[in-house]
C-alpha cells in the first residue's frame, strides 16, 4: 500500500513519525485492513517520489472525528470556550490530541489542529478521518 508525504520526512525517516491521518472512505479503509505493508513516499510515486522506507502496519487504521464543543467558564456561565477534541468513531471514546498530534509528527495539537482546519476548513467537523500507524 503506497503512502506519500510532502511534510515531516526526516521525522518519517527517524521514526519520529509514526502515523498519518487521512480522510475516510470505506474503500480506502478496506485496502488498508488488507495491506501487509506501506511504502512511504517523499512525493507522488507517479511524478517522480521516491520511496523514503517500507514499514509494517501496527494495526487496523483507527476512524475518528473532530469536535468542538461549547463550555461554558465561570458561575454566572458568562464566558463561552470552545474546546476542541477527537472521538474515536468505534468506542466513541476521546482520543489524545496531544499523543496524536506528536506521533503524527507535529510539535503539539494546536499545529495539528490548525493544519486540518486550514486543509478542510469546517468539513472537518462533518468528515471521518483515518489514523493509518506502523511499526
Amino acid at each position: 500500500m503506497i503512502i506519500s508525504f510532502s511534510v515531516f520526512k526526516e521525522k518519517i525517516e527517524n521514526g519520529k513519525k509514526k502515523q498519518t491521518i487521512r480522510k475516510y472512505s470505506e474503500k480506502r479503509y478496506k485496502q488498508f485492513c488488507n495491506a501487509k505493508k506501506y511504502q512511504l513516499y517523499w512525493g507522488n510515486p507517479r511524478n517522480g517520489g521516491t520511496l523514503i522506507k517500507e514499514v509494517e502496519p501496527e494495526r487496523f487504521p483507527q476512524i475518528i472525528r473532530f469536535m468542538q464543543r461549547d463550555s461554558y467558564v465561570g458561575k454566572v456561565k458568562r464566558f463561552k470556550r470552545v474546546l476542541n477534541c477527537i472521538i474515536d468513531e468505534e468506542t466513541g471514546e476521546p482520543v489524545s490530541l496531544f499523543s496524536l498530534a506528536k506521533a503524527d509528527g507535529f510539535d503539539n495539537d494546536f499545529d495539528m489542529w490548525d493544519r486540518f482546519f486550514e486543509k478542510y476548513y469546517d468539513r472537518m467537523f462533518s468528515e471521518k478521518f483515518m489514523v493509518i500507524r506502523w511499526k
